[in-house]
């Protein structure tokens, strides 16, 4: 088989561009400071650095949701203490109601519906956009600051309360927004500890958005207090935190703050009865070690959360560490060796582009044909 001048020529040419390719892959290395540049330059090592790049996108997730879970400790914890400094303050009133005048009971009233209100208030805390203790239900607000009702097209919304006790007989009066009665119902029906939800017909004529007071009785006659119902449910909020690991934060507003609005409820109350009876006399000290307690068993299972966080949060900073370590190996060459051997090459390069064109001004155009 004869060599011709082309076929020498266009070897040449293909070797100069096989020179060039290698060439200015030396060069990206040594203006990197990276080996691999591109999945060809190391089929096996970039398909390692994929995953771990991959890897690290999802501890940089579980990093930000453990963030997020620190804060909403340090905010759920906060409220908590708020709560419990609420409740020292009722409860002091109440020590001093049996000994205090009229108008005395009259101020401790104020200040007790005020501390129900603010209680109500942080139940109904929100972080991140959502109500923080309305279990799964973050669009709904846990607890109602005040008791209301609407009647649309003749037909009445359920009225939903607490009742701190089991009551023999409740009377409900539905008012406008003077505070005018509009109509009073009393429902027969069992009236329980807890939740009770009632289903009523609005008189003729009523429309719009009303509220209503709650008056409840124990079978010996003593007052039964009635306060907010929860809203949510009792759903966690899980907090994914690695691979198959996640923390559960109770969000759960009943189980955290029913107790507490149920004593203040019950101290109301009874600061009413003691305003109008001056004898009226009532031991909530039960009452508010149950809501203390309540808290304080709440805020040690924050600060367990909170530890649980803190070790993962650490075990994940060394996970990156080493996953970007790997890359690192396989990815950072020396650019001290790449620089030599870009030198080399770029050698190689300048002779055969030499050689090239020599062979071309030996060679005429009709030899190429």
């Amino acid at each position: 088989m004869r060599i011709t001048r082309s076929m020498m020529v266009n070897n040449m040419l293909y070797w100069t561009e096989k020179q060039m390719g290698r060439l200015n892959d030396l060069s990206n290395i040594v203006a990197s400071g990276k080996q691999i540049n591109k999945p060809s330059d190391d089929p096996s090592a970039a398909g390692q650095i994929l995953s771990d790049r991959t890897t690290l996108s999802l501890f940089g997730q579980y990093e930000l949701n453990i963030t997020q879970a620190t804060t909403w400790i340090k905010t759920s914890s906060t409220t908590l203490e708020t709560t419990g400094r609420f409740l020292e303050t009722a409860q002091g009133i109440m020590y001093s109601l049996s000994t205090a005048d009229k108008a005395a009971k009259e101020g401790y009233l104020e200040v007790l519906e005020d501390l129900y209100d603010q209680v109500v208030d942080l139940a109904n805390s929100k972080y991140g956009g959502g109500y923080m203790f309305s279990g799964s239900f973050s669009d709904t607000q846990p607890f109602s600051p005040d008791f209301s009702t609407t009647v649309t097209a003749g037909v009445g919304k359920d009225i939903a309360f607490d009742l701190a006790d089991a009551a023999s007989n409740v009377t409900i009066e539905i008012t406008d927004s003077n505070g005018t009665v509009v109509q009073t119902i009393t429902p027969a029906q069992p009236w329980v500890k807890g939740a009770n939800t009632v289903s009523w017909t609005p008189a003729v004529g009523l429309d719009g958005d009303y509220g209503f007071r709650v008056t409840a009785a124990g079978i010996g006659g003593d007052p039964v207090a009635a306060f907010a119902s929860y809203q949510g449910n009792a759903m966690e909020k899980t907090v994914m935190v690695g691979e198959g690991s996640s923390i559960s934060l109770n969000s759960n507003g009943e189980q955290i703050f029913s107790n507490a609005l149920s004593v203040l409820s019950r101290a109301i109350t009874a600061t009413r009865e003691a305003i109008t009876d001056p004898d009226y006399e009532v031991d909530l000290g039960e009452n508010f070690t149950l809501a203390f307690s309540t808290l304080e068993a709440e805020e040690v299972s924050l600060a367990n959360s909170s530890l649980q966080l803190e070790f993962k949060s650490d075990r994940l900073k060394q996970l990156m560490t080493n996953a970007n370590d790997r890359i690192s190996e396989k990815e950072v060459g020396s650019t001290q060796e790449a620089a030599i051997k870009l030198r080399t090459q770029q050698t190689s390069y300048d002779v055969t582009l030499e050689a090239v064109a020599s062979v071309l001004k030996m060679t005429k155009l009709s030899d190429l044909v």
